[in-house]
């Protein structure tokens, strides 16, 4: 009985010497990322002054629009400066979280190997235990109930005197045990203050987001500015048939260029008749398929909800496999950032195809396998030649843009 009660006593402060161990050295991971991520601070700090110097410019010209050019010129770069705040600050909340996640999987491996130790540490006391039996049978009970009283394991250390009787391996664990217990015992409060840093990573994620959102609401604002603003300029009739002519230019190069990646990237896929909204968070539609602006709309924009589009996932509409991915040339013929899904072909022999563009990252590469409704593609943003942050999403068949909605491949409820 008293023999067990030490064993247990020991086994416990044991595991907790080894669960102390594992842990900190799940931990330092933490100060590996920590000069990226303030890098990224000092660079998101940065981009706050620039902002800061542009909109004392846009507040000057603002008083005087009598150069309408200047003041779009530096509207669109308060934009491109906003976009890049935006951008830096997903990434930084994406590098914690990256970092949290690395944790708690170590800690839940570190978890299986502390029960795994556990049961040798059984072992190994449980022959010390039958040796301890062994010793009191040779009349020495004084020492042993000494022993058997002792309720600390440090004046188990101190007081014991058979700690001459046990063999020198027994007595080599013991002292090492002491050691160790002695070391984590000295690094215990850093392992503190490393905990009480990731609930401060937790507290920096929400500020982030908070701060991303406002970042959001003030793009879309900017947006709004610099088409005004553009209007004005396109008032005279000569600049504006000729941003007419080049743009209609680059729409016929940007089709060709689309339609020979859907022909010559056909698979045997099956399409699975099921489409899914490619914005979970955002199901507003601020353009319909269809005329528009003089020309031809071949796909709808989702934007304009009660969220700020800019930076929310993309998801597959459907399973298939993707065929082509522009992640970097941000103009993208006037698609920006964009990416085209093969479905296969549906029950009438046509091949379906998908297109997103104006995304401000893309994950997916090219022969990537994609499930429809999960697998996370993209983030929406303004790349390209765009009025505003939107998904420009495009259902085609056999290569031919169709009404996604008139043709019932997703609903929307106005």
């Amino acid at each position: 009985m008293y023999c067990r009660q030490v064993k247990h006593r020991i086994v416990a402060l044991v595991v907790v010497a080894i669960v102390f161990m594992m842990l900190f050295a799940a931990f330092p991971v933490i100060n590996v990322g920590a000069a990226t991520l303030e890098e990224m601070q000092a660079e998101s700090e940065r981009l706050r002054n620039e902002a800061k110097e542009i909109e004392s410019i846009i507040r000057s010209q603002e008083k005087d629009l009598t150069d309408q050019q200047a003041y779009k010129n530096t509207l669109d770069k308060k934009i491109k400066n906003t976009t890049a705040q935006i951008d830096l600050l997903i990434e930084r909340i994406d590098a914690i979280n990256a970092r949290i996640k690395s944790i708690n999987k170590n800690i839940e491996q570190k978890e299986q190997e502390i029960a795994q130790k556990e049961l040798e540490i059984d072992e190994q006391f449980e022959a010390l235990r039958i040796r301890l039996r062994a010793i009191s049978k040779t009349g020495n009970l004084s020492v042993l109930q000494m022993l058997m009283d002792t309720e600390s394991y440090t004046d188990y250390l101190i007081k014991s005197k058979m700690m001459e009787r046990v063999a020198q391996n027994d007595k080599k664990l013991m002292d090492e045990l002491e050691r160790e217990i002695e070391k984590i015992d000295a690094e215990k409060e850093k392992l503190y203050t490393d905990k009480a840093e990731v609930e401060k990573m937790l507290a920096e994620t929400e500020k982030l987001k908070k701060q991303s959102d406002a970042q959001k609401a003030e793009l879309d604002v900017l947006h709004a500015k610099a088409n005004a603003a553009l209007k004005k300029i396109q008032s005279t009739k000569s600049v504006y048939e000729q941003k007419l002519r080049q743009t209609k230019k680059e729409q016929q190069a940007l089709e060709n260029q689309i339609r020979r990646i859907i022909d010559q990237n056909s698979g045997d896929g099956r399409y699975g008749n099921v489409m899914f909204w490619p914005v979970p968070t955002v199901r507003n539609i601020s353009s319909f398929y269809g005329p528009r602006w003089g020309g031809f709309h071949k796909g709808i924009d989702i934007a304009n909800g009660s969220i700020p589009i800019y930076g929310e996932n993309i998801v597959a509409a459907a399973s298939g496999t993707v065929i082509y991915a522009n992640y970097t040339n941000s103009w993208g013929g006037g698609y920006g950032y964009y990416i085209i899904i093969d479905h296969g072909l549906d029950g009438q022999g046509r091949r379906i195809s998908t297109l997103y563009a104006h995304c401000s990252k893309v994950y997916a590469r090219v022969g990537q396998k994609v499930v429809g409704g999960e697998t996370v593609i993209a983030l929406a943003g303004n790349t390209g030649n765009v009025t505003g942050p939107h998904l420009h999403f495009e259902v085609r068949e056999n290569g031919t843009p169709v009404d996604p909605i008139g043709k019932g491949y997703i609903k929307f409820n106005r």
